[in-house]
């Protein structure tokens, strides 16, 4: 019933926009959802009203960053369950006058307070890392925007003062998460005013938060880091053995770092660099390369088999090298060429199951995350996906502040060498915001919350792209699987939307010997991908039924 309402609400969505920015489908494949186009700007997020957000800023003559920012202080207003200015992101930034791409890494860091030997909790002060929110997109639209910082957060702090309509996707979530959130009782005054869960069709209101935005609408982000807000977060922690203080906000810092680049077939590829997963989608990229996916068809159980083999060598570096460059030596280069991905893509075999990788825990990092996608009329791009971890993060708020915390530190548990948890260090987690240009020009801003599930899902999103021609609403709408570990025949777990699959194609995984996780219909835990291409001059934008993705164009 839940999935059923998502999609109704998309598809209303997409009859209002078909009268002010027209809409195409692709003839020969149904989608839920019709395509979105548009010529002058484009806004694609997990929620109508933030997309709405940034649409409004790009008519005010704002450009892609300015948007983006506006879209990503919008969503953690309205997605509260995924992200908000008490958690962490990461964009990837296209600028066309200059030709040039750059990254903002927003990542939440661990407190400067030494805690070696903590398992880290799921909920409660002591899972929280240092948010990076604020910090980065106030860093991204000083140096990339054209607008003030009080113009682009004023969308949010009325969505926050207003309200607005809880979906049946945000009802479940709140009613999924209830329990955790009993035990903050600040929390729940927010998403269970009644001392019940909000339900589809109440309104959800948070004038501590508007009043929070404001706050650093007119302070800047110092206003979160050294100021008012920074000491109700450092009073809060202390009061209930958190370890992040004053000095932990003051001296936190967004990071400006050279994207994590690749090719494609001869699209260059362009994802968020260490601590996170942008490299691994180029690995898998490079190694899908050797093999013409075309020919074998998209339905075909030899081409999902080799997506396993392939993803499963990739995660192979996320657990050994990746880390904060801070604290390791990421060698990127190496990482995302071409003949490292066909050395490690050597010994795959299309009719046999590889068995000498180890096992890793597809349910290591959490998934509630989210990801939005601007393209202005100048031809510039933005990429960001932001996140508090799990959902409603660390289930603590902030008195009298309306903000929400991360819980990150999970994201330490079980990791050892390159990954492992250091004071101050920035975690791992495999977000990948991206982008692909053709021949010099902007050609996609693609991404997806997922957790292990976002590089599978972008990999599978941009050969269909690529290879097989699709559209954005069709490539995101196609079926999809996940694996990236093999224990050999009997013991691997592919999940796969098998619906969608043909059913003899299905039984030829199993002739493999994959073990199947079937999904009877399109499943979040897919991930909810939100895009743009463009193609001779006009963009094309994607929603992800998966989620209550919105696309606005004019």
């Amino acid at each position: 019933m839940k999935a059923r309402a998502r999609i109704l609400s998309a598809l209303l969505v997409a009859l209002l926009l078909t009268a002010c920015a027209g809409v195409s489908s692709t003839p020969d494949v149904a989608t839920i959802i019709p395509e979105v186009v548009a010529k002058k700007g484009m806004v694609a997020s997990a929620h109508p009203l933030a997309s709405q957000a940034g649409l409004e800023i790009l008519k005010a003559g704002g450009n892609a960053i300015d948007s983006a920012v506006a879209t990503a202080f919008a969503i953690g207003v309205v997605e509260p369950n995924a992200t908000g200015i008490g958690g962490e992101g990461y964009m990837v930034i296209y600028i066309k006058g200059t030709n040039t791409v750059t990254s903002i890494d927003y990542r939440s860091r661990a407190s400067l307070n030494d805690a070696t030997g903590q398992t880290w909790p799921n909920a409660g002060h002591r899972a929280v890392a240092v948010p990076g929110t604020v910090a980065g997109l106030a860093m991204a639209l000083e140096k990339y925007g054209t607008m003030s910082l009080a113009q682009v957060i004023e969308p949010a702090v009325k969505l926050a003062e207003e309200g607005f309509v809880v979906s049946p996707t945000l009802a479940g979530v709140i009613a999924d998460n209830f329990k955790r959130a009993m035990a903050n009782e600040y929390l729940m005054s927010i998403i269970a005013p009644t001392g019940l869960p909000l339900e589809a069709g109440d309104t959800l209101k948070n004038p501590d938060l508007a009043k929070s935005l404001r706050l650093i609408a007119a302070e800047g982000p110092g206003a979160f880091y050294t100021g008012t807000l920074a000491k109700a977060i450092a009073d809060d922690m202390r009061a209930h053995d958190g370890l992040i203080d004053e000095r932990d906000l003051a001296e936190y810092k967004a990071i400006e770092r050279e994207p994590a680049k690749g090719v494609y077939r001869g699209y260059d590829v362009v994802s968020a660099p260490a601590p996170v997963g942008g490299f691994l989608l180029i690995q898998a990229l490079n190694m899908i390369e050797n093999h013409d996916i075309s020919a074998m068809g998209f339905e075909s159980a030899t081409k999902l088999h080799l997506f396993a083999e392939v993803l499963a060598r990739s995660f192979d570096d996320y657990y050994n090298v990746l880390g904060d460059p801070a604290f390791v030596d990421v060698p990127m280069k190496a990482l995302t060429s071409q003949g490292y991905a066909d050395a490690k893509a050597a010994s795959i075999k299309l009719d046999e199951m590889t068995t000498s990788y180890e096992k890793v825990d597809p349910n290591s990092e959490h998934w509630s995350t989210t990801h939005l996608s601007v393209v202005d009329k100048g031809g510039n791009m933005v990429a960001l996906t932001q996140t508090l971890s799990s959902f409603f993060g660390a289930a603590v708020a902030v008195p009298g502040t309306g903000i929400m915390l991360n819980n990150e530190m999970g994201n330490f548990n079980k990791k050892k060498g390159s990954a492992a948890y250091a004071p101050g260090k920035r975690m791992n987690t495999t977000i990948a915001p991206t982008l692909v240009m053709k021949d010099g020009k902007a050609f996609a801003t693609l991404g997806t919350p997922g957790a292990m599930r976002i590089v599978p899902t972008l990999t599978q999103i941009i050969t269909n792209l690529v290879d097989y021609d699709m559209g954005i609403q069709q490539a995101i709408e196609a079926p999809r699987m996940y694996c990236t570990y093999l224990q050999g025949p009997g013991k691997t777990t592919m999940n796969v939307e098998s619906f969608l699959f043909p059913a003899e194609e299905i039984a030829k995984l199993e002739t493999l010997g994959y073990k199947l996780t079937k999904y009877d219909e399109r499943n979040l835990f897919f991930g909810g991908v939100q895009g743009i291409i463009i193609k001779k001059g006009t963009m094309y934008g994607g929603a992800d039924p998966r989620r209550d993705g919105a696309v606005f164009g004019y």
